[in-house]
């Protein structure tokens, strides 16, 4: 089995955690692949040239770190269906299945004791004078105007007449990342099995713009007001925001790309969402 491992060295005491894994798989005879920037610093592993080629060529990817380190891993993972077990070493790591101190969960790979439950993911194109460009999220994208002003926008629903909206920005999220930055801004908790687009406003300027549960075979399309001057800024999965122009057009839908976790323990949903959002307090 080739298994790719991608580890987060700013998250404390990640070295010592990785070794331990790949120990872990090496006892099992599995071939290890990193990328090579990191290879060098462990024995016994294959080099690749870039994230692209290292996850290729595996078979599974296990991603050291925390749900940011998944929400990474998934951009490329996604794109040649490769699943992903995620081993946490931060506080929440909604999407990790296996914590840190219980590293001989990674044994249920060998054993086949898993299965694999497949993430919705959106599909954000940007369309503009200068081309289209085209993003996939498994958490969100937010929209959002420049610091300390009120981003006036509208949106339109499978091409239905557009709605005006007044607000900090908007989320347009999955059901994975419903327990993200959506839920801090008033959305709901949404069962991951659930295929769906959350469309929640931050900060809205009125007493009843509330989020919004679409169907996932629903196409969003948000524009800035034609009166807005301001910048406005898309962010995919926390990556590096990217500035809008006036007259461009976001359009958001259900991507073909699903993310594939890695699941080796049976545990309910909503057993997660009490244990690390209830139980983790403080």
């Amino acid at each position: 089995m080739k298994i790719a491992v991608v580890p987060n060295f700013d998250k404390k005491d990640a070295g010592i955690y990785t070794e331990k894994i790949l120990s872990l798989l090496q006892d099992h005879g599995a071939e290890i692949l990193m990328h090579r920037k990191d290879a060098g610093k462990f024995p016994g592993v294959t080099a690749c040239r870039d994230h692209e080629d290292m996850i290729s060529q595996c078979d599974v990817v296990i991603a050291v770190g925390g749900d940011g380190t998944i929400i990474h891993t998934a951009k490329h993972a996604s794109v040649h269906e490769k699943p992903i077990l995620g081993v946490n070493l931060g506080r929440l790591g909604f999407l990790c299945d296996v914590e840190k101190d219980c590293p001989e969960e990674i044994n249920k790979l060998f054993s086949g004791a898993y299965s694999i439950r497949k993430r919705m993911m959106l599909e954000i194109t940007v369309e503009s004078a200068n081309g289209t460009r085209q993003y996939h999220a498994l958490n969100d994208a937010v929209i959002s105007g420049a610091q300390s002003k009120i981003f006036d926008f509208d949106l339109s629903v499978n091409d239905s007449e557009g709605y005006h909206f007044r607000a900090d920005g908007l989320i347009l999220a999955t059901p994975t990342g419903s327990t993200a930055y959506s839920l801090s801004s008033g959305g709901p908790v949404v069962d991951p099995e659930i295929e769906c687009i959350l469309f929640t406003p931050i900060c809205p300027h009125s007493l009843f713009n509330r989020s919004t549960v679409f169907s996932a075979d629903k196409v969003l399309k948000i524009s800035a007001d034609s009166e807005y001057t301001g910048e406005v800024y898309l962010t995919v999965d926390g990556d590096t925001p990217v500035l809008l122009h006036s007259t461009d057009t976001v359009s958001i839908r259900r991507s073909e790309r699903y993310t594939k976790s890695v699941i080796v323990q049976k545990r309910d949903f909503y057993d997660i969402v009490n244990r690390k959002f209830i139980l983790n307090r403080g």
